[in-house]
């Protein structure tokens, strides 16, 4: 009892520096910036388009997939970030990297302009985006913080989980929108439109964002923020922390799968561009409809159970998707979308108690370079699936197949297997992850 005293009240004091008024004004803000900004990099990134449009450009299956992997690995920028920004300048310093992410987001958009349509400009764009994005991520070392600060311990869960289902409508609307906007063989120009459309968004986000009360004069970080040997050391002796990010990057490695390499599982399947685009758009269609109950469930009856759940739905998408391809395409056109809504489903809800869970593991001190450190150990595992990927497509050919138990499988088919057996194996390892679980203290 003394010790979860303790742990309450610690966790009590986040957002210390905000009053009851400007914490709900900055949470309202959250929502609108949160559902502008995210369009850009969940179309180029988490969606079927950015991987569609290396293809038109006339880049490789390896090329499309190392799309998908930029952002896991351009958070590795906010480490070196995290100790060099001061975390009272951290607001501007982000609010300016967004700028000339959007910026160059934007210009890459018109490389076939300038370069032609061919393997080198995909290679250029892909090259691009991830300038852009480590220079979006370099932003974001401060805004895992200013969400701890702002939103109240007691109702993280059920603020976290509207905030992306605010952002998930979004991003669902921009992906059918984009769908039905290039048709089945879309000309450059159309892709480059998205694009230009979705970075305006971004400048919308900086709007909304710069009016975010955040705490003047914080007693946390402003002396030792920048002392990495002491936010190393206290990290290693935190176990339930390694242990957490350890079994969440299985999970986030399987769930990877059922992203940039299901696009062109589909694509192989011979959806044309726009149905692939819109079907995978209905993962944020499952997000959507997860988190509208995600966060309460996650206060309520903790994040253990909702762990549970993501990983006996995520296996049966993993298994649903291998036989979906052995489906004539009239059937499996029907059936994928169903399949990507419980994807999306699983997923919002798994990355939801993570991040309660993170949050919860959030140190008083050396929080940003903590939180950017714990992100990059828990999310590398979603970026590094497409990096698989797209080595496993460039050793064997995507018309590559073998026999298992008498039927024949091809290389997507067996990914995604092995990604449900692999999540049914990492579903042990929960029994090493502590349960977080509050009661909301006022609605959001």
């Amino acid at each position: 009892m003394r010790r979860e005293a303790i742990t309450s009240a610690i966790d009590s004091r986040s957002g210390a520096g905000l009053s009851p008024a400007q914490q709900r004004r900055g949470m309202r803000y959250i929502y609108l910036g949160s559902s502008a900004g995210a369009v850009l990099i969940m179309l180029l990134i988490r969606s079927g388009f950015g991987t569609l449009f290396i293809k038109h450009l006339g880049g490789s299956d390896g090329l499309a997939m190392l799309l998908g992997a930029t952002v896991g690995f351009a958070r590795i920028v906010q480490i070196p970030v995290s100790l060099r920004v001061h975390p009272a300048n951290g607001k501007k310093f982000m609010l300016r990297c967004w700028t000339v992410y959007a910026l160059t987001m934007a210009a890459a958009a018109f490389f076939p302009v300038v370069m032609g349509i061919g393997a080198s400009t995909a290679r250029a764009v892909v090259l691009t985006v991830f300038v852009a994005v480590a220079i979006g991520q370099s932003g974001f070392t401060f805004w895992f913080p200013i969400l701890h600060d702002t939103i109240p311990a007691d109702s993280r869960g059920r603020f976290i989980g509207k905030m992306r289902a605010w952002w998930s409508t979004s991003v669902f609307v921009a992906i059918v929108a984009a769908g039905l906007f290039l048709g089945k063989s879309p000309a450059t120009w159309r892709f480059q439109v998205v694009i230009v459309v979705a970075a305006s968004l971004v400048m919308l986000r900086n709007y909304f964002v710069s009016r975010i009360p955040v705490v003047a004069e914080s007693g946390v970080d402003q002396d030792d923020f920048g002392d990495w040997r002491k936010h190393i050391s206290n990290l290693l002796r935190r176990k339930d922390v390694l242990i957490f990010c350890g079994y969440f990057a299985i999970v986030g490695l399987c769930i990877g799968f059922l992203g940039q390499p299901l696009v062109l599982y589909m694509r192989y399947m011979g959806f044309p561009t726009n149905e692939n685009i819109i079907i995978t758009g209905f993962t944020m269609l499952g997000t959507i409809l997860a988190l509208l109950i995600g966060g309460q469930l996650v206060d309520r009856i903790g994040t253990k159970r909702v762990f549970v759940a993501t990983h006996l739905l995520l296996c049966v998408v993993c298994f649903s998707a291998v036989g979906i391809g052995m489906l004539p395409r009239n059937q499996a056109r029907f059936l994928m979308p169903a399949a990507l809504i419980l994807a999306g489903a699983a997923r919002a809800g798994g990355f939801l108690a993570c991040t309660t869970q993170l949050f919860h593991l959030t140190p008083d001190r050396g929080r940003a370079f903590f939180l950017c450190l714990a992100n990059i150990l828990i999310f590398v595992g979603p970026s590094a699936a497409p990096l698989v990927a797209g080595g496993v497509l460039s050793a064997v050919s995507a018309d590559w197949s073998t026999t298992v138990a008498g039927v024949e499988l091809n290389v997507f088919q067996i990914m995604l297997g092995l990604s449900g057996l692999t999540l049914l194996a990492a579903l042990t390892l929960l029994r090493f992850v502590k349960d977080i679980r509050h009661t909301p203290r006022f609605p959001q």
